[in-house]
C-alpha cells in the first residue's frame, strides 16, 4: 500500500512543468501579437524599437513605464537611471578550512570567468599556512583584488560568513557570489547566475552541482547512487522553482544580494545552513532561483565513512531545520508552497520508502508478496527515471547515457539506497530525542 504514495513529489513536479509549458505557449502565441511589457526584456525590446522594425506594430506601451523604473527599489532591477542595462558587482566569498593546496586552482577557476568579479575573500580558521599563500598567490592574480579574512573564534561556515558581510572594513559588491575551495567552475557560472537575477524579488540563485568519482572502491559504492539521484533530480529542482518551492540552494555554489544578507544572516543553530537560509528567505516572502546552466562539479569525498558522515549531517540539518522552522506551516506563512508543494510530500515519500526498503528482510518472511511487489516496483521505477528525468529537464539526448549508467551502476544504487534510508530514519529519531531531551540549543553549525 505505501507504494502507491511513491510517485507523489514526481506527479506535483510533472504537473508543474507540464502547466509551465503550456503557459510558455500561450505567451508565445500572445506576443505574436504585442509583446510583453510588464519585465524589463520587454521595456529593452521596445526601447530598441526591434519590435517594431520586424512587424510593423508598435507595442502599447504604459506611460508609467519608463527607462530604469524596474531598477528604482534595488540593485536587483536590471536598469539603470539612465536606461542602460546594468552590471551589479560580484564579491566571491570562498570557503576554505585547512584546504591550502586547492586555493591556486580556485584562483584559476575564479579569474576565467567571463563576468568580471569586484572582489576574492578567502575565509578561513587560518590552520595551516593558507593567508602567507593567499598574499604570495595575490601577485600572480593581478586581475583579482584578493582579500584574507580571518577571525578568532570564527569557524563555522555559516558563522564566517555573517561577520565578513558585517565587516566595515570589507567592501562587498551588489551580489555575493559563495563557494567552496576546489570546486571547478565553468567560464559563465557567474554571469549565469546574475542573469538569473530578473525580478525584484529574486533574494538568491542557486547552481547545479555534481560530484564526480574518486579512486576509492568504497566511497564510490555510495557515490555513484548519490549521484544518480542528483541527476534524477535536476527537473525537481526546475520545477520547485516555478513553484517558488526550492528545498536547498546548493551551499557550494550560490549567490545573494548583499542587501539581503544585510537584513538576515545565515542561520548557526543547524548542521545546514544553506537549507537552513532557503528557507528562512522564503519564509520572509523573497524568491529563490535556480540556474541549471550555472554548472559546478567538484571530486566527492574519498571515503565510505565521509560519505556516511556527509550524509548524516545533511539528514540531520533537514531534520533539525523543520523544527527550527516550523512556523512555515503556519497559516501566516509566507512559504506555504514550499511547506506544501515540496517539504510535506517529501517527508510522505521518505519515511514510507525508507521505512519499507530497512523492514524488507521482515516482509519478505511475513509478507513475501508485498515484499516482491515493492522490488518490483522500485526497479521499475529506478529505470523509468533516466528516461523521464532528461525530459523533464529538456535533456533528451542524454537517455541512452543515463540508461547505460543506471543499469551498470544499479549494485551501487541499491547500495545507497538501502544506507541512505537507514541514515535518514537514524538521524531523524536523533533529532527527535534531542527535542524530547530539550538538548536543541547544542545544535550548532560546526562540523
Amino acid at each position: 500500500m505505501a507504494f502507491y504514495f511513491l510517485p507523489l513529489t514526481f506527479t506535483i513536479d510533472a504537473v508543474t512543468l507540464g502547466y509551465v509549458h503550456i503557459k510558455d505557449m500561450m505567451t508565445k502565441s500572445y506576443n505574436r501579437i504585442r509583446p510583453d511589457t510588464s519585465t524589463d526584456q520587454g521595456v529593452y525590446d521596445y526601447i530598441k524599437d526591434g519590435w517594431v522594425k520586424e512587424t510593423g506594430i508598435k507595442p502599447n506601451v504604459p506611460d508609467y513605464i519608463k527607462p530604469g523604473w524596474m531598477a528604482k527599489g534595488g540593485v536587483s532591477g536590471v536598469w539603470d537611471d539612465l536606461g542602460k542595462l546594468k552590471n551589479p558587482e560580484v564579491s566571491v566569498v570562498v570557503s576554505s578550512h585547512n584546504e591550502i593546496e586547492k586555493i591556486h586552482n580556485t584562483l584559476v577557476n575564479i579569474e576565467k570567468q567571463s563576468y568580471p568579479v569586484k572582489n576574492v575573500i578567502f575565509s578561513d580558521s587560518n590552520l595551516d599556512k593558507t593567508e602567507s599563500l593567499v598574499n604570495y598567490l595575490s601577485k600572480s592574480f593581478p586581475s583579482l583584488d584578493i582579500i584574507y579574512w580571518s577571525m578568532d573564534g570564527v569557524t563555522s561556515k555559516a558563522d564566517k560568513i555573517n561577520h565578513i558581510v558585517d565587516d566595515s572594513n570589507v567592501d562587498l559588491g551588489d551580489l555575493v557570489y559563495f563557494t567552496d575551495i576546489g570546486l571547478d567552475l565553468e567560464p559563465d557560472t557567474i554571469k549565469q547566475l546574475v542573469d538569473e537575477f530578473s525580478e525584484e524579488n529574486i533574494a538568491a540563485v542557486t547552481s547545479y552541482g555534481i560530484v564526480t568519482p574518486t579512486d576509492s572502491y568504497n566511497s564510490n559504492m555510495y557515490h555513484y547512487g548519490k549521484e544518480w539521484v542528483n541527476r534524477m533530480g535536476k527537473f525537481r529542482k526546475l520545477a520547485q522553482k516555478h513553484r517558488n518551492a526550492i528545498p536547498v540552494l546548493c551551499g557550494a555554489s550560490f549567490m545573494v544580494k548583499t542587501d539581503v544578507l544585510e537584513d538576515y544572516n545565515l542561520p548557526t543553530d543547524t548542521k545546514t545552513e544553506d537549507t537552513g537560509y532557503t528557507w528562512l528567505l522564503l519564509r520572509n516572502g523573497y524568491k529563490i532561483g535556480f540556474e541549471p546552466d550555472s554548472f559546478v562539479s567538484t571530486e566527492d569525498v574519498k571515503s565510505l565513512n565521509a560519505q556516511l558522515k556527509q550524509s548524516w549531517r545533511w539528514y540531520s540539518g533537514t531534520w533539525q531545520n523543520l523544527y527550527r522552522q516550523k512556523e512555515m506551516f503556519g497559516p501566516k506563512s509566507k512559504a506555504k508552497s514550499l511547506a506544501y508543494t515540496t517539504i510535506v510530500p517529501s517527508l510522505i515519500e521518505s519515511v514510507l520508502y525508507t521505512g519499507t526498503v530497512l523492514s524488507l528482510p521482515l516482509l519478505a518472511y511475513y509478507e513475501p508478496e508485498l515484499a516482491q511487489g515493492f522490488l518490483i516496483g522500485d526497479t521499475v521505477l529506478s529505470f523509468a527515471a533516466p528516461v523521464v528525468a532528461p525530459l523533464m529537464s529538456g535533456d533528451s539526448k542524454s537517455i541512452v547515457k543515463e540508461l547505460y549508467k543506471t543499469l551498470r551502476y544499479y549494485p551501487q544504487i541499491t547500495v545507497y539506497k538501502i544506507l541512505s534510508s537507514a541514515l535518514w530514519l537514524g538521524s531523524g529519531a536523533k533529532v527527535g530525542l534531542d527535542v524530547i531531551k530539550k538538548d536543541t540549543d547544542k545544535w550548532s553549525n560546526k562540523w
